[in-house]
């Protein structure tokens, strides 16, 4: 029997606080720095940053979860499967996917486990879960919810980082169907391990952590200038690898939802493939980046929005640190 996993909904939380980039601009000229031109390539105007006290990416991830049940109209018991991807885990172990199944009430035969692949987890996870689904009689439907308070580990001295993180999280509610022509369709992967020292959290590695021997500085994110044209210039090879195995041109995707880390390079690859920009949702105006979440929110906004419709393509890409990039096409 023919089956396909679609994306039955869709759904965003992010924080009340909202933060503008003149708070950004007036902090770093006071260490002597004009971050006007940055905040432009990378398009940022706003940005959610979290309660820190109260709220946490596991407490984000329960909203968003709620949120997207409720869309669908079904309960936690309803899922078989539930993954929290972050690379800002509130915890090690227990998986927070644990506690994401307590709140929702989840019942005792489910699939739960956490995932981190940086900032390409959710974009990778979405890819895996589904392929799963597709070999597994058992499971029909999954919750993946992507969840970063990245903005809490950045340096304050660190403009790439301090001022252009956000806090907020997405959920999917993946659903298997029969005899149905959309849904999951391909990915494909691309590694490249150059700069594989260059981001890291946190900056002291875990054991030094623990011992309590680094810097305050050393136990947040460690950003390095890193050239990310052969990033993103990956995005085009691994895009038109999916389109040419897949029989289709650009002009056939609807939607192209891509990591919020740069406006200036989504520019870049809307002209490569010369296609309208209102094609490529942004996002990182409002919400600031939000890591692994970050491709997601934007595949909310353009079906919020009607920028896709069901029974229109469209292609998921980002990158992780590392770096490790995915590309996924789907059918909506």
């Amino acid at each position: 029997m023919d089956s396909s996993v679609t994306i039955r909904e869709v759904s965003v939380y992010h924080p009340e606080k909202v933060r503008h980039n003149d708070y950004y601009l007036a902090h770093f000229r006071q260490q002597g720095k004009d971050i006007t031109r940055l905040l432009q390539a990378l398009g940022r105007e706003n940005r959610y940053i979290a309660d820190y006290k109260t709220e946490t990416t596991l407490t984000m991830a329960v909203e968003a979860s709620k949120k997207v049940l409720e869309k669908s109209g079904l309960a936690g018991r309803d899922l078989d499967m539930i993954v929290f991807v972050s690379g800002t885990p509130e915890y090690f172990w227990p998986p927070n996917a644990v506690a994401i199944h307590q709140s929702l009430g989840g019942k005792e035969e489910a699939v739960v486990y956490d995932m981190n692949a940086a900032c390409v987890g959710m974009v990778v996870a979405v890819d895996q879960v589904s392929r799963n689904m597709l070999a597994n009689p058992h499971i029909k439907r999954a919750l993946v919810v992507g969840s970063e308070q990245m903005h809490r580990f950045a340096n304050e001295g660190d403009a790439v980082t301090y001022a252009s993180f956000g806090d907020g999280a997405a959920a999917v509610l993946l659903e298997k169907s029969h005899h149905v022509k959309t849904g999951f369709i391909d990915s494909a992967y691309q590694v490249n391990t150059e700069s594989i020292d260059k981001i890291t959290f946190p900056a002291c590695g875990v054991s030094q952590l623990v011992e309590g021997k680094a810097e305050q500085k050393n136990r947040k994110i460690k950003w390095e200038n890193v050239n990310n044209d052969n990033a993103f210039l990956s995005t085009a090879a691994l895009v038109e690898k999916l389109l040419s195995r897949n029989h289709l041109t650009a002009k056939d995707i609807q939607a192209f939802c891509f990591s919020q880390l740069s406006r200036k390079n989504i520019y870049k690859i809307q002209e490569i493939f010369k296609e309208d920009i209102s094609k490529f949702p942004i996002v990182g105006t409002e919400y600031g980046y939000t890591g692994a979440a970050s491709p997601f929110m934007a595949f909310e906004r353009a079906v919020s929005t009607g920028r896709i419709t069901r029974g229109s393509y469209a292609i998921f890409w980002s990158v992780g640190a590392g770096t490790s990039a995915c590309a996924m096409l789907y059918k909506h």
